[in-house]
């Protein structure tokens, strides 16, 4: 994304992912985002072998008043011009689900 570990503000937190595995934060970044209005978005950076670009988080959909359907698999929040909607894939998240259980069937060397 072109940022380096300079860009970091050092922050280790434990994180545990969706099949209980856990990595350390290598720092934290503020980055603005877009996601049918402009935020500073606060976002925690770890080494490791991930299907996701991000994973959004409840302080995200907090600030962005957010609804997540998980069933549904779309977000819904408030902007000045309307109700904003993202959806996911069905497809798209089975093989994300499924190159993870790979990753941590077969962790990197």
């Amino acid at each position: 994304m072109g940022f380096s570990e300079k860009d970091l503000q050092k922050k280790t937190i434990p994180l545990v992912g969706f099949s209980g595995e856990t990595a350390n934060s290598l720092g934290e970044i503020v980055i603005p985002t877009y996601a049918g209005v402009n935020k500073q978005v606060r976002y925690l950076v770890i080494d490791g072998p991930s299907t996701y670009n991000v994973i959004l988080g409840r302080l995200w959909l907090n600030l962005m008043k957010a609804v997540p359907s998980t069933y549904h698999q779309f977000v819904k929040f408030p902007t000045p011009w309307g109700v904003e909607t993202i959806r996911g894939d069905q497809e798209e998240a089975r093989g994300c689900y499924k190159k993870a259980l790979k990753c941590i069937a077969n962790p990197p060397i």
